[in-house]
């Protein structure tokens, strides 16, 4: 578990996956939807898609396990590459454009994101300790972090999965909405998306296969989350950013 700091100004955290940032005319869309929200934010995105795109350009082959990308250390190098560099500044840039006051960093910067290593995946970390005293500061600030997912371990750079690194961030803040952003308005079981989902349903929807890919550890990380004291995590869409999609509820 992530060590959560106390007290201090309380916002909402937005995840934003991959796929979306790939999507012409999201970035406006979400420069609009941030200007209309009445509470302070934090970003976090991903871009697994974007790194992936680039091991194939070098002949390598994607591997995940439950959803987490292995790292070797050449995969390392392009998700740094992708992630702190590309990525994070093209966001920020359209941001900047918006008129809205963003800065690009990612977790390894000023130490922002610690991270254990997850030794079987490679250069792979979790969060396990989050500077929100800085984050606080920046945000009383007037400022819009925007946070890329590689994280500072013990012997250097490590590669984090995005929706652990908004859940732990939020946890520290402590946020009073946790947002992962998707390609996808909620989570669809049968023909429909459910507006709420225990921890107990959650978990029985992974065994089923039901939960799957890149949604379990977007599930679970909501859960973690929740366990550490945010106080409502939502899965949704640009559309439904402001009300919608599906919340993760503790207990059964």
């Amino acid at each position: 578990m992530f060590r959560a700091s106390e007290g201090g100004q309380s916002v909402r955290v937005i995840k934003i996956g991959g796929n979306e940032l790939d999507r012409p005319s999201f970035l406006e869309d979400l420069s609009v939807a941030l200007k209309e929200l009445t509470s302070a934010s934090v970003l976090v995105h991903g871009g697994g898609k974007a790194v992936s795109a680039w091991q194939r350009r070098v002949g390598l082959t994607p591997r995940y396990v439950n959803g987490l990308r292995v790292t070797d250390e050449e995969t390392r190098e392009l998700a740094v590459m992708t992630l702190a560099g590309l990525t994070n500044k093209t966001l920020v840039a359209a941001l900047m454009r918006a008129g809205l006051p963003a800065l690009g960093l990612c977790g390894a910067d000023l130490g922002l994101v610690r991270v254990s290593p997850l030794p079987d995946l490679g250069w792979v970390g979790k969060p396990a300790e989050v500077d929100a005293g800085r984050l606080r500061r920046w945000i009383a600030e007037g400022v819009l972090p925007v946070i890329a997912p590689i994280g500072l371990g013990p012997d250097g750079l490590y590669n984090v999965n995005a929706d652990q690194m908004a859940a732990a961030i939020a946890a520290a803040l402590p946020a009073d909405e946790l947002v992962f952003l998707t390609d996808v308005p909620g989570v669809r079981v049968g023909e429909e998306i459910r507006p709420s989902l225990s921890a107990e349903e959650a978990e029985a929807l992974i065994a089923s296969g039901i939960i799957r890919d890149g949604m379990v550890p977007k599930v679970r990380s909501a859960l973690e989350a929740l366990e550490a004291g945010v106080r409502r995590v939502r899965i949704t869409n640009l559309a439904g950013l402001r009300q919608g999609g599906t919340e993760i509820v503790g207990g059964k």
